[in-house]
């Protein structure tokens, strides 16, 4: 039975559209499948199934492609859409196998909208009298709202081919061709009625509400796309009555009070007092309620939550916004975006990051003589949108799935989103008049960390001594100018604090400044010996910085190695600030180990580093002892630097992060081995020196560990360091590449990284055991150390939500050096210029005491947020962009922050391949001329137009350059570069050809 296509609707446009820009298959499917029980008659089924088939010819119908648009093509037959397979002849165990993989294999078809055919009905007998069912279409040719009416229909043809009776196909209502809806609805969208609904819509969405700040885990640009994933939920008979009894006290309507959680959540997550969700809605022709087809429309729901609203305002907002906009849902989706200014982006649907859907309750499929019973609906939902909630019941339970694109979300993610959607909900209906913004959207349970352990009860140079004294044998730093032992080196410290003690230099700073090495280790436990503040430079740390540092400390010497007379900033501390240089090369040696006692007072200065504070300038940052000696003994014990441990000192000495990773060395009993200077920065040497020294841990950079691993992927496994057992990355934003590109060229090394601001020492560590995502995370707060996430109000932020990272411990600097110097007590004036803002970065959140003097609070002006799986991950910084354009709510809106077009730019492309892209753009648009940076969509194109325009450009030019990427190069110049691109690659291909 042949039938005269007709035109296709706006949604299957948008289907296949969809389907040629996925990379994958198959997630345009709706699949139901039941259990049968009893005698089923295969040949009355089969009769039945076709029945539907012919009255419904949509059912029959593919789409497949005529010069870049997508043309509806019906089957005359029914071939291939009932299947029966008949497992009940095997073994049990051989069976059940059986029976998953050819149910598996008939949910998994159709997979595109030109397969045919899109409506498949499998029937598998598993037993004597038991089968299953599996009903398998394709979105080009059904929605949820068909599913009931061919469920309904089947039970009826069916029934009439076992138990004739008063009801029989002939009965059924009279039923509209596919064919005409679509054209009736392309005949109204072009009409009146069309203009006054563009109108109303154009104006609802006008100013563009911006995207939902969603908290993916990854970037879908740079990882492989995939097929969904799918979350089960259900939240039980309690929520259920919850929301049963507010709507039935209060007349709401469920799917407002749904709408208004989910935008209370998504709310929380960005800036904007407008939150959009789109709804997808059954838009049947008038008088036809029996139409089997696509009729969804997307309704884009934007609801305005400023000033504060309680739960049940934003219920009485979102029930507003949802009555107007299904007044206005015979507008299709695609029309609106058509005519909407929005972004291009081949990775996403506008307005569809979220999408929340109730398609209500289905028919029950009856087949006379057996039971049915169906299974729970897997199918993925609607998928234009990054998260999709599909709530199919509210009653007696809350339940349904929701859908993620596994290439932007986790599981535990996209989970942990739809749990705060059901905490919100939950109290919201406790409590309706709490405002949105004051709902939990977390249980009870505070992400964080509580206070670790104390620190050891002595100075870290006590505890180094006293191991010295264990086995003074035991090398302590092994270097180009020698090895020294742990006996050597104390003899060394010893003679170094005996002669500063000398210079009365306790509770005052001295300046250390020389190379990596042994004289460096002996001089800064001299320093810490002789009760002195340490301040270690590096020898390059030369210019206005260093000789700001001094001038502010005023040291009461500095040591060094020799005498350099390059040495700039020595000869100006010695002339401009009449310091004492002191040779520690020069000192007598000590024949023993015996010094003056050490304090046992933790509590007074230990060292000074300088990094720049939030107003750019030198910042002192002070810790002490009792500081200094908890985190090395907790980084020599969770980063194994225990003896035969061998240290790669790479670090400059001049940053803290060099300081603690030499003492805890030191203090575990390892072996220090400083790089030497030649090849610190030359990652080919670097490698080298690390295999040939046998260096079991290295500490860097990530842009460092980058280089080095260009270097290890160009090696074979044998001239790799196999010896490093640990890799610790710190100081940088850590890479995904970098990560996962080490756990591939050196398995067996343990990653790590540190994070913290200088005035933690170190906040928060992750040991990295398995592939990572784009956004590494930073990890959990080290001992001693609570690490909250707080918004605007000084309020935690519940899981997913981004804030700013505060340190709270008894380990963290008491506010910043200035340069009024010290009093001699080894404090300094935490007043001067800016001081307030300094201070601020200090100050308790409200509501905490600001009078504890035991533990403190430092504000990092880092931004981060917690992830469901408990890591912390580094989200950005707070720092302000200024002159931002403004969006109509006032805000900046970063996106729009564009540079001013060039001359070039405004100029059409001059080349043969540039002026024959123009020719096709404008008889495609039938406007131009365009300049280079003229984008096909700003100049009147749209979506449906690209793949009409690729055609051409093939024609044209005999090459194919891919639909995705005339989404991303948009413009003149961007298609041009793509097209000279593919004639490149086409011409090398051919070249190759001719050679072989």
């Amino acid at each position: 039975m042949a039938v005269e296509p007709g035109p296709t609707s706006w949604l299957q446009d948008g289907v296949w559209l969809l389907e040629q820009l996925a990379p994958y298959r198959g997630v345009h499917r709706l699949v139901r499948t039941w259990h049968l029980h009893g005698t089923i008659d295969v040949p009355a089924l089969r009769s039945a199934w076709r029945t539907l088939l012919d009255r419904h010819e949509v059912l029959r119908t593919r789409l497949v492609e005529v010069d870049g648009v997508p043309q509806p093509v019906v089957s005359a037959d029914s071939t291939g859409a009932f299947v029966h397979v008949d497992l009940g002849h095997l073994a049990d165990a051989e069976r059940e196998r059986a029976i998953d993989r050819v149910c598996t294999a008939a949910a998994s078809v159709p997979e595109r909208a030109t397969d045919t055919p899109l409506a498949r009905l499998t029937l598998v007998r598993t037993g004597p009298a038991t089968h299953r069912l599996v009903l398998a279409l394709h979105r080009a040719v059904a929605d949820d709202r068909s599913i009931s009416i061919i469920v309904d229909e089947l039970s009826i043809c069916y029934a009439a081919q076992v138990r004739p009776g008063p009801i029989t196909p002939a009965s059924l209502a009279p039923v509209l061709r596919y064919a005409e809806y679509a054209r009736w609805q392309r005949d109204l969208v072009d009409g009146p009625v069309g203009r006054r609904l563009l109108d109303w819509w154009t104006a609802h969405l006008t100013p563009l509400p911006p995207p939902v700040p969603l908290p993916v885990d990854h970037d879908g640009a740079t990882r492989p796309a995939g097929p969904a994933g799918l979350v089960p939920f259900d939240w039980g008979t309690a929520l259920a009555d919850q929301l049963a009894t507010y709507c039935r006290t209060r007349s709401a309507n469920p799917a407002a009070v749904l709408l208004a959680a989910v935008q209370a959540v998504l709310h929380r997550y960005g800036d904007d007092d407008r939150v959009t969700v789109a709804m997808p809605v059954p838009v049947p022709p008038p008088g036809f309620p029996a139409l089997v087809g696509p009729c969804d429309n997307l309704l884009v729901l934007t609801t305005d939550l400023g000033g504060g609203p309680t739960f049940s305002e934003a219920v009485d907002r979102a029930a507003a916004v949802l009555r107007a906009a299904t007044r206005h849902r015979e507008l299709p989706f695609a029309r609106l975006v058509r005519e909407l200014p929005v972004e291009r982006d081949p990775r996403r649907v506008p307005f569809c990051d979220v999408l929340l859907a109730l398609p209500g309750p289905e028919a029950d499929l009856r087949l006379a003589g057996a039971g049915v019973v169906p299974t729970a609906v897997t199918d993925l939902g609607p998928t234009v949108a990054d998260l999709a909630i599909t709530v199919r019941s509210t009653w007696p339970t809350v339940a349904g799935t929701l859908s993620h694109r596994a290439d932007r979300f986790a599981s535990a993610t996209a989970a942990g989103l739809l749990g705060q959607v059901r905490t919100l909900l939950s109290a919201a209906l406790d409590a309706p008049h709490t405002p949105v913004h004051r709902l939990s959207l977390d249980g009870p349970t505070l992400v964080g960390s509580t206070d670790g352990p104390r620190a050891e009860a002595l100075p870290v140079h006590e505890i180094v001594r006293r191991r010295a004294g264990q086995n003074p044998e035991a090398v302590a730093v092994a270097s180009r100018d020698g090895r020294w032992t742990y006996g050597e080196l104390e003899r060394r410290t010893a003679a170094v604090a005996t002669y500063l003690r000398g210079l009365a230099v306790e509770g005052a700073p001295v300046a250390v400044r020389m190379t990596t090495g042994p004289w460096q280790l002996a001089a800064s436990l001299g320093v810490l010996r002789a009760g002195g503040h340490l301040v270690r430079f590096g020898t390059g740390d030369g210019g206005q910085r260093g000789r700001a540092i001094l001038s502010q400390l005023r040291p009461v010497c500095l040591l060094r190695t020799g005498e350099d007379p390059d040495d700039d900033l020595a000869r100006w501390f010695r002339d401009e600030l009449d310091g004492r240089l002191v040779d520690v090369t020069c000192l007598p040696r000590s024949s023993t180990t015996t010094a003056p006692p050490p304090t046992d007072d933790l509590t007074r200065t230990a060292y000074v580093a300088y990094a720049s504070d939030c107003t750019g300038r030198p910042a002192g940052i002070a810790h002490d002892h009792a500081a200094l000696a908890q985190f090395v003994t907790w980084m020599a014990d969770a980063l194994e630097l225990t003896p035969g441990a061998r240290v790669a000192q790479w670090l400059a000495p001049e940053h803290a992060p060099s300081l603690c990773e030499t003492v805890a060395t030191l203090v575990g009993g390892g072996t220090l081995y400083p790089v030497p200077v030649r090849i610190r920065a030359h990652p080919e040497k670097l490698v080298d020196w690390l295999v040939r020294e046998r260096i079991t841990f290295l500490q860097t950079v990530p842009s460092l560990a980058r280089e080095l691993l260009g270097v290890l992927a160009a090696r074979e496994p044998a001239a790799r360091p196999s010896s490093l057992r640990r890799l610790v990355l710190t100081g940088e934003t850590l890479s995904d590449e970098v990560v996962n590109g080490f756990r591939r060229v050196l398995p067996a090394t343990r990653l790590a990284t540190l994070y913290g601001p200088a005035e933690t020492i170190a906040a928060t560590w992750h040991e990295i055991t398995g592939p990572v995502p784009a956004n590494v995370p930073i990890g959990r707060p080290i001992p001693g150390r609570q690490v909250l996430v707080l918004d605007e109000a000084d309020q935690p932020c519940p899981t997913g939500l981004t804030g700013e990272i505060v340190v709270r411990s008894r380990y963290i600097c008491d506010g910043y050096l200035d340069d009024g110097g010290h009093d001699g007590s080894g404090e300094y004036d935490g007043s001067g210029d800016d001081g307030s803002r300094r201070r601020a970065a200090f100050r308790a959140p409200d509501g905490e005491p600001a009078d504890d003097s035991d533990l403190r609070w430092y504000r990092t002006g880092d931004l981060g947020r917690w992830r469901w799986d408990g890591l912390l991950e580094l989200r950005g910084r707070r720092d302000p962009v200024e002159a931002l354009p403004r969006q109509a709510a006032g805000k900046g809106e970063r996106r729009r922050a564009s540079a001013p077009r060039s001359a070039a730019a405004r100029r059409p492309v001059d080349s043969p391949v540039g002026r024959g892209l123009a020719e096709i753009w404008s008889a495609l648009l039938g406007t131009g001329p365009f300049a280079a940076d003229t984008s096909f969509f700003d100049a009147g194109g749209h979506s449906m137009l690209v793949p009409q325009l690729v055609r051409r450009i093939q024609r044209r030019f005999g090459v194919t350059v891919p639909l995705r990427e005339c989404f991303t190069h948009h413009t003149l110049a961007g298609m041009t570069i793509l097209v000279e691109a593919a004639e490149g690659r086409a011409e090398l291909a051919a070249a190759a050809d001719t050679a072989q």
